[in-house]
């Protein structure tokens, strides 16, 4: 693919070692002491992006039945000779960037960037951002009320220079001030939350605003697909939580390349039973995107997440065959490419870039 219509597109942020140098000014001119964090890295990489405690309380989710459509789960072999064309036009991502910037006592402060965009291909195959959809967001995340009048102040200050500032103690939320590492933790479980928002907030743009002067076009959404959206499905790679169980869990981690399992619905969305018939929910599936010989049982494993009125076999099989042909060219250059479709691949890379613009100069960047 070969990038085009975005180079006239510009990030509306400035550098944040711009913003970051201005608040030090300032805050030393009025005794504000802090503690520099600036070499610590993303918590994308580093120390705070431990998701333990996440993996604790999955284990004590109870799993959400699951009603099947086409029998048993099973294995289902795609036909793709000859190879289909791809019915996708639109994909959708975003990328996220949470940047440690100060410790002020025993609380850091955070800063996270994210961007969210679509990318549309058009019918000779050249790729265009579409710049009515790109988000690019900073947020601060540090906690008010903490009785440290110094992290107010500070906070005074990136408000009054027009920066978005998160309380992570709103709500009554967990863990107070003073746990260092959880609050780190928090803080990043928060730039997830802000991304994902941002994400949904696009997708329903696109459905609003695009989609109806496309009807035959379809969207990917890298992830899951949150509500029953016309011509969308997600693309989920992160696998930790295990729907299948006994024999059909075995079926789904044997699934050869190129094969998908039979699709299912929720029962309900939560364990209480308490939600609607499965009929409204969306339509689910895994896809084995290549081989898995000699590899993880969840190696380029992906769920397949379709609106409602994706419910016929054919139907599925016809979505699955696109999604196929998607994977090409890999995406090597990525260590998850077994599990990317390319142009998601292609997506982030500018989105990626994107993020850069902001932190060009910051010392872990």
């Amino acid at each position: 693919m070969v990038e085009t219509a975005v180079s006239n597109l510009r990030t509306p942020h400035r550098r944040l070692i711009d913003q970051v140098n201005s608040l030090k000014t300032t805050l030393a001119r009025d005794n504000v002491q802090i503690t520099d964090m600036s070499r610590a890295g993303s918590l994308e990489t580093g120390i705070g992006a431990d998701k333990g405690t996440d993996v604790v309380q999955s284990a004590e989710r109870r799993p959400v039945d699951i009603v099947r459509l086409e029998g048993r789960i099973a294995g289902r072999e795609l036909d793709l000779d000859p190879y289909p064309p791809s019915r996708f036009r639109f994909f959708l991502d975003g990328t996220q960037k949470t940047m440690p910037i100060c410790r002020v006592g025993l609380v850091p402060v955070v800063a996270a960037l994210s961007a969210v965009g679509v990318l549309y291909r058009d019918t000779s195959g050249q790729p265009a951002l579409m710049g009515d959809l790109l988000r690019v967001n900073q947020t601060w995340i540090a906690p008010r009320g903490s009785g440290d009048e110094q992290l107010d102040a500070m906070i005074d200050e990136l408000e009054r220079s027009g920066v978005t500032v998160q309380d992570p103690m709103s709500g009554g939320a967990l863990p107070g001030v003073g746990d260092y590492g959880r609050s780190l933790a928090l803080a990043f479980d928060i730039a997830g939350h802000i991304r994902a928002q941002q994400e949904r907030d696009v997708l329903d743009l696109w459905c609003d605003t695009i989609s109806p002067h496309h009807p035959e076009d379809w969207i990917a959404v890298d992830g899951r697909l949150r509500s029953n959206i016309p011509n969308a499905i997600g693309v989920v790679k992160d696998l930790q939580t295990q729907h299948l169980t006994g024999d059909e869990a075995i079926a789904l981690f044997d699934l050869p390349k190129g094969f998908r399992t039979t699709a299912f619905r929720y029962a309900s969305s939560s364990s209480n039973g308490s939600a609607p018939d499965a009929s409204e929910g969306r339509t689910m599936w895994y896809i084995r995107l290549w081989s898995a010989t000699g590899m993880d049982a969840r190696h380029s494993l992906v769920r397949i997440e379709a609106p409602n009125d994706v419910s016929t076999s054919d139907q599925i099989d016809e979505v699955s065959r696109w999604i196929l042909a998607e994977r090409l060219p890999r995406a090597t250059e990525d260590p998850r490419w077994p599990t990317l479709l390319y142009p998601i691949y292609y997506l982030e890379r500018i989105l990626k870039r994107r993020l850069a613009d902001i932190t060009a100069g910051w010392p872990s960047a």
